[in-house]
């Protein structure tokens, strides 16, 4: 469990079985029974509430290239998708769906946000009547080169940097997620981004003129391994993880 806390980015089973002298398999189990505690889909932690994003995410590598033949990208490939929420606060939501249909995506949405919510989506127009169930409802368009509506305060920054860490433990750590267990490394992910905490840093610059000036930024930091291992501990209680069914 330090492992996997510690990990920035997930660790794989191999590299968990040579450091604690186990064989894969053993390694791939217990990194599966940690992932289940991770599971927050029951929605224990709450509902989301002021700016909340939502946008899918397909998840899969990149096609083996094949002379002639132009993979489609986005909503027209065969990956697996996935709902995404975040909110501007640090909580974030993940779940697979079989579609990205209206109806797929409206209950899931209702279920996570707080209706008092701002929804902050895309253009997609399966998104319209979701919008309509919350206090307002504001859109982007990317494939007009709109990213950001300094009127509004409407962007989709926050989900696509969540849809960004599981690319990046794809390409760097899992390199294959099948369907079968995606879930359990979305939750994984998820759990990594929900226990996070802002840390305030002041940094000392020079201005144009010489003269010395201060700048203070926010970053997010994980939380403490210890209240994140007493978190994970809490959520064993009652998931009854056994090797096989008996």
């Amino acid at each position: 469990m330090f492992l996997v806390l510690t990990s920035s980015k997930g660790i794989s089973s191999v590299v968990t079985s040579r450091i604690l002298g186990v064989n894969q398999k053993t390694a791939w189990k217990l990194r599966h029974a940690i992932r289940e505690m991770m599971d927050d889909r029951q929605g224990t932690a709450g509902r989301l509430s002021g700016v909340v994003e939502v946008d899918e995410a397909f998840v899969g590598g990149k096609p083996k290239f094949r002379h002639g033949v132009k993979n489609k990208r986005g909503r027209g490939t065969g990956k697996s998708i996935a709902l995404v929420a975040a909110a501007r606060n640090g909580q974030a939501r993940a779940v697979l769906i079989p579609n990205a249909q209206r109806r797929t995506m409206k209950p899931i949405i209702e279920g996570w946000i707080d209706p008092t919510s701002a929804l902050i989506t895309d253009k997609n127009p399966n998104y319209v009547k979701i919008g309509a169930s919350f206090a307002s409802h504001h859109t982007i368009q990317h494939n007009k080169r709109q990213y950001a509506n300094t009127k509004t305060g409407a962007h989709i920054n926050t989900v696509e940097a969540v849809n960004a860490v599981v690319q990046r433990a794809l390409i760097g750590v899992y390199h294959r997620l099948g369907r079968k267990h995606l879930q359990r490394y979305l939750d994984e992910m998820i759990w990594r981004w929900n226990h996070r905490t802002t840390e305030s840093k002041v940094r000392k610059r020079k201005s144009s003129s010489g003269l010395p000036s201060t700048e203070a930024t926010t970053v997010w930091k994980p939380i403490p391994v210890v209240e994140q291992m007493r978190g994970l501990l809490c959520a064993a209680v009652g998931r009854q993880m056994r090797r096989t069914s008996s």
